[in-house]
This record gives structure tokens, sequence and C-alpha cells, in this order.
């Protein structure tokens, strides 16, 4: 009797089990279908605590045809990548993935749960970009932001995007974590912005399903 394939539903349960297992008490938040760079670009899992932490699942059932353009822009934001796949995938991954990204692979038990391994642990982002950290702040965040770091506030016909490139272009990306992960933590439960959990437009935030879980 073969072994079932893994899906997407089953390896998100599992790797969300796991990650929440932490955030009780590390403080930390996880949000879901995560959208980075203006909603360009979406991860399955964002572990929010100190550090920006991105999970991508693959299931034996995926492709990685579209994985191209999805690196590059987890790398300008996250500070430590992992790729969760199932066994289809697993040792692939391990060449296939930069070479800091972390993998896991997913297994099958004889219950049919699944267990989680590590085959590489995630290493420090070497290729972070300050303005696509900086976009993943709200309006009003970018504006309390400036006004906690400089004498004067923003000019009020500044939009959102030219705030976020000033803060890309006076703070570290030590303090720029700093301020994007306070923000992200503080967020609302159960609130998105109208495009995705880190991209809005005129408003900041409306009700939506719940993609974030505390």
């Amino acid at each position: 009797m073969s072994i079932p394939s893994i899906t997407e539903s089953e390896l998100r349960q599992a790797v969300r089990s796991r990650l929440l297992a932490g955030t009780t008490k590390s403080g930390g938040r996880l949000f879901e279908e995560f959208g980075i760079e203006g909603g360009e670009a979406r991860v399955d899992l964002a572990l929010v605590d100190t550090q920006l932490s991105a999970f991508e699942l693959k299931s034996d059932l995926d492709s990685f045809a579209r994985m191209h353009n999805q690196i590059h822009a987890y790398n300008r934001v996250f500070d430590r990548v992992t790729l969760v796949t199932g066994p289809v995938h697993s040792e692939a991954s391990l060449a296939l993935m930069p070479t800091w990204w972390g993998v896991w692979s997913a297994a099958r038990r004889t219950d049919g749960t699944l267990a989680l391994r590590v085959l590489r642990k995630p290493k420090a982002n070497p290729v972070q970009d300050r303005l696509s950290m900086a976009m993943l702040l709200w309006r009003a965040e970018c504006i309390e932001a400036l006004a906690s770091h400089r004498d004067e506030l923003p000019p009020k016909r500044a939009t959102k995007f030219e705030m976020q490139e000033t803060l890309a272009r006076e703070l570290s990306v030590r303090t720029l974590r700093e301020v994007v992960t306070g923000f992200l933590r503080e967020r609302q439960l159960g609130f998105l912005p109208s495009t995705s959990l880190a991209s809005d437009g005129a408003s900041d935030a409306v009700p939506f399903a719940l993609n974030c879980l505390a």
C-alpha cells in the first residue's frame, strides 16, 4: 500500500502548530499569506518576534516553477527563510535553495500525522534590502516611526512610499528591523489592510478573515 502524498493543507497545519508552540514564549506573532513589497509577493507563513522569519511550503504536489521570483523577494525582506517540503522535494531543495536558507522535511508517520525534520538550519540573511523591509509598514506606522526618529513630522503630502524611502535611507538595518517588528507585533488580530497584511491603500485596515494568529 502506497503512502499518500503530503498535501499543502497538511503541511501548513504541521508547520503552523510547530511555530505557534514557540510564539507564546517569545511574544511573537504568526501571519499567514503575508504580503511583501506592496503585495507583489506573499510568503505562506511569517513569524515575527525580534526578527522576521519566512516559512515557504512546498507539498509533494507542488512544483518550483514560481520559486525564482519568490526567492529574490524573500531575500530582500526577511532575516531568515526556511523552505518546508514533503519527501518528494526535500533532497532537491538543499541544492536549489540559497545556502543560507533553512530546509525542513515532512514525513508521514504510521498514524497519518506529519513529523517535521530539520535538514538545514537557516542562517542570517546576507542580502537584506532596507526599502523592502520598510515597505512592510502601513502609512500611520511610517508617520509614527519618522516622528520618533526625527525632529519634525514628514510633510502632510508625503506618500506612504516616500516615507518608506526616507526610513530606508535614514535608519540602519538594525534600527529598521526593530521598528518593523515592533509595529507588526502590535497589529490588531483579525484586521488586514485592503490588499495584504503588509500593504495598504488610503486606510490602514479593514475587517477581513483571520489570517494572523496570536
